[in-house]
C-alpha cells in the first residue's frame, strides 16, 4: 500500500530535522582551520616597538632625577609594564618592584631578578626587578651570605661584573638554569619591559659620576648560581660588545672570565673578542647561532687579560647590608676584572632558550697593560680591613664559600 500524503509529508520533515541537527553538531565539533601564513604575511604581521608610534626600549631616553612612575606604561603588545621606575631607598623592602637598576662598581650594583618566590627566568623575564646591594636604589636587598664571588672588570669599552650568587638570592627556583636579559627582545620592548639601567661610571654620568647616567646597551643572564653583567658605553657602537643575538651560549661565550668561587676581585682588563667570532689557522671568522642549538660554538673563548688588580674580601664590599641608606660612591670610575692567574672560568653554557646558565667551562687570565683607567676600588687607597663604606656596600656578612 502507498503511504498516503500526509504520512509522506510527515517522514520527510523528520528527515530534514534530523540531518539540520547533525548538520548543527558537526558544524560546532569540527575544529576551524586556519592556513599557516606564507613568509611574506608573517613578515607583516610580526609586530614590534615602534611600528604603530610604541617606542622602542632602548632608545628611551630620561634623566635619572626625571623618571617618570613607568617608562612603558603602553598596553601593547606585551605591555604595560609590571613594575616602577622611580624608586630610591624608601621603596627598598623585600617587596619592591623597582624596574631601574643601578650598576656602578665591584660593591654597589643592582642585579635582575624574579619578583614571585622560585620564579623562572623563562616566566618571569618581562616582569624582572632588581636585587641591589645598595638601598639607596630602591631595589629588593640581595640576602647576607649569598653572594660567593664577584669580578669587576672595568674596560676602554664596557664595564661588567660576574659572580657566584644562590638562585634563591634573586626569588629564582634553585633548579632554574637561567637565561638572558636585555633592552632588545624579539618584539624590541625588552626584558624587562620598562627596564632601564643607569650607571655612575664616568662614561655613562653626566656630572663626573655625581648623579647616575643612562646605559643604552647591555645585557645580563642569571641562573644555577651565576650571574654576568655588562654595561656598553653609549660612545662605542662598534663592534658591540653587548651583542644580545648569542643568548644561547651563556656567560662563557658572552663574557668570557675566569672567576674563581670565594674570590672577590676588581681589576683593569683588556677588551675581549666580540662574540662570535674567533680565529683559527690565521683566518678570522664568525659564527652565527643557530637556534636551535645542538652543538656547542666551535671555537673556545679566550678570558681577557687583566692587571692592576686587587682581591677583596666579601666582608669588605658587602658589611654594610640593612644598616641603612648611604650615600653613593665619590667616583662613578668603575674598574675592571679579569683575574689575572688561572682558574676556573665559570661563566655558562646554554641548556635551554634565552641563554639558560650551566655548567663551568675552564679558562685562564693573564697580567697584562690596562685599558681603561685606574681601578676606583684601587685607587681608593683603602687598609685591608676598611668597611669600604664610600662604596655603599650594604650586603652584610656574604661569607666566602669553598
Amino acid at each position: 500500500m502507498l503511504p498516503s500524503k500526509r504520512s509522506l509529508l510527515s517522514a520527510t520533515l523528520a528527515a530534514v530535522c534530523s540531518l539540520s541537527y547533525v548538520a548543527a553538531e558537526a558544524h560546532v565539533e569540527d575544529p576551524v582551520i586556519t592556513p599557516a601564513p606564507t613568509p611574506t604575511q608573517a613578515v607583516e604581521a610580526r609586530q614590534v616597538a615602534g611600528g604603530s608610534g610604541t617606542p622602542i626600549l632602548s632608545t628611551i631616553t630620561f634623566a635619572y632625577t626625571a623618571l617618570p612612575s613607568q617608562v612603558y606604561p603602553f598596553a601593547v603588545l606585551r605591555g604595560p609594564q609590571f613594575g616602577y621606575n622611580q624608586c630610591g631607598a624608601p621603596n627598598a623592602t623585600a617587596k619592591a618592584d623597582c624596574q631601574t637598576l643601578v650598576f656602578n662598581n665591584a660593591s654597589d650594583f643592582c642585579i635582575w631578578g624574579s619578583p614571585d618566590p622560585n620564579g623562572l627566568i623563562g616566566d618571569v623575564e618581562a616582569k624582572v626587578v632588581s636585587y641591589c646591594t645598595n638601598p639607596q636604589w630602591g631595589g629588593r636587598p640581595i640576602p647576607p651570605n649569598t653572594i660567593h664571588g664577584v669580578q669587576f672588570m672595568r674596560t676602554s669599552a664596557y664595564i661588567q661584573l660576574v659572580g657566584f650568587i644562590d638562585n634563591a638570592a634573586l626569588g629564582l627556583d634553585p633548579t632554574d638554569m637561567g637565561g638572558e636579559l636585555d633592552p632588545h627582545g624579539a618584539d624590541l620592548q625588552g626584558n624587562p619591559l620598562g627596564g632601564v639601567v643607569y650607571s655612575l661610571d664616568t662614561n655613562f654620568s653626566p656630572d663626573g659620576g655625581k648623579t647616575p647616567g643612562q646605559v643604552h646597551n647591555w645585557n645580563f643572564f642569571v641562573g644555577n648560581g651565576f650571574f654576568c653583567f655588562k654595561a656598553c658605553f653609549n660612545s662605542i657602537t662598534s663592534p658591540d660588545y653587548c651583542e644580545n643575538r648569542y643568548d644561547l651560549v651563556g656567560c662563557d661565550y658572552n663574557m668570557p672570565n675566569a672567576l674563581q668561587n670565594s674570590t672577590f676581585l676588581d681589576c683593569e682588563g683588556d677588551l675581549q673578542t666580540p662574540v662570535g667570532t674567533y680565529t683559527t689557522n690565521g683566518q678570522t671568522l664568525t659564527w652565527s647561532m643557530p637556534d636551535p642549538l645542538t652543538t656547542d660554538p666551535p671555537y673556545t673563548p679566550v678570558v681577557p687579560s687583566s692587571s692592576q688588580c686587587t682581591t677583596f674580601s666579601s666582608q669588605q664590599l658587602f658589611a654594610n647590608l640593612g644598616g641603612g641608606s648611604a650615600s653613593a660612591p665619590a667616583s662613578g670610575s668603575g674598574s675592571g676584572a679579569a683575574p689575572g692567574s688561572t682558574g676556573a672560568g665559570a661563566g655558562s653554557a646554554p641548556t635551554g632558550s634565552g641563554g639558560a646558565a650551566s655548567g663551568a667551562k675552564t679558562g685562564s687570565g693573564s697580567s697584562a697593560s690596562p685599558t681603561g683607567s685606574s681601578s676606583a676600588l684601587a685607587s681608593a687607597n683603602l687598609p685591608t680591613g676598611s668597611l669600604l663604606v664610600v662604596l655603599g656596600g650594604f650586603l652584610a656578612g656574604a661569607m666566602m664559600l669553598f
